[in-house]
């Protein structure tokens, strides 16, 4: 079972994009989307659930009350606590609430996590990620990017579960992830086909910005930018969460970008 892990506060307008993107996937295997909310609670309306695919997953995590003191204490209590309810993940995406993922992420993911194994490897990402953001105009920017873009990697579960996360709100991911990069068990491939799109094409101060807090752009990890996220993040919906109507605008943007 492959877990779509996404860890979210005060974004429900993002969280309704994530979850159309997680619902729009083409992966047929078996899979959950694991939403580990610190923000006013959410439920999943009846009617929703009765329609999803059987091998599709959606489980909240309403955990308010657990007072995080950092984004990767809440990357720890929502993986332990997936792998608790679902035993049977095996594998790990790190679906950021802000970010967007085109149809075919899961599936050239997993055919990618599956090439690393053929070579002893324990995690797989493309070459490039695509990186959406806008101009001094407000206008909005698509480009190929190289960087480490943890949104789009795969990884054995078993290694995200023995190594864990660490206690900070920038580098949570650097504990497992330093680990797989030094053993040299991370798959970074050329032909790998970019199908995360990273998203920086909200933070804006033009009439349509979501006014979304990026903890990375401030460059402190530290609580005080733990907080200052909290404080920023105040898109709490309507208790009930629905998936967005329409991806189609995100996922056209890469059209006309050459590989």
């Amino acid at each position: 079972m492959l877990l779509w892990l996404t860890c979210t506060h005060g974004r429900y307008r993002c969280l309704q994009r994530n979850l159309r993107c997680y619902l729009d996937q083409t992966f047929t295997g078996s899979s959950v989307m694991f939403i580990c909310n610190s923000g006013a609670p959410l439920k999943l309306p009846a009617e929703f659930l009765s329609n999803i695919s059987i091998q599709k997953h959606v489980y909240i995590d309403n955990c308010s009350l657990m007072n995080f003191q950092s984004v990767g204490e809440k990357y720890q209590h929502a993986i332990t606590l997936a792998k608790k309810l679902f035993p049977k993940i095996n594998t790990v995406t790190s679906a950021d609430d802000d970010d967007v993922f085109i149809p075919s992420h899961l599936v050239n993911g997993v055919h990618g996590l599956n090439q690393a194994h053929l070579q002893d490897m324990r995690g797989y990402k493309p070459h490039q990620s695509y990186f959406r953001s806008r101009d001094s105009q407000g206008l909005e920017q698509i480009s190929l990017q190289q960087n480490t873009f943890e949104p789009s990697m795969f990884i054995d579960a078993d290694w995200i579960l023995e190594q864990g996360y660490a206690p900070v709100s920038i580098r949570y991911h650097q504990q497992w992830l330093e680990l797989l990069l030094y053993e040299n068990k991370l798959l970074i491939s050329p032909e790998g086909i970019p199908t995360l799109i990273y998203n920086w094409g909200d933070n804006t101060t033009t009439a349509d910005s979501w006014g979304i807090y990026k903890m990375s752009g401030s460059g402190t990890d530290n609580q005080q930018n733990f907080l200052a996220h909290a404080r920023g993040s105040r898109d709490m919906g309507t208790g009930i969460l629905v998936p967005a109507e329409d991806n189609s605008h995100y996922y056209n943007l890469i059209k006309n970008i050459r590989q």
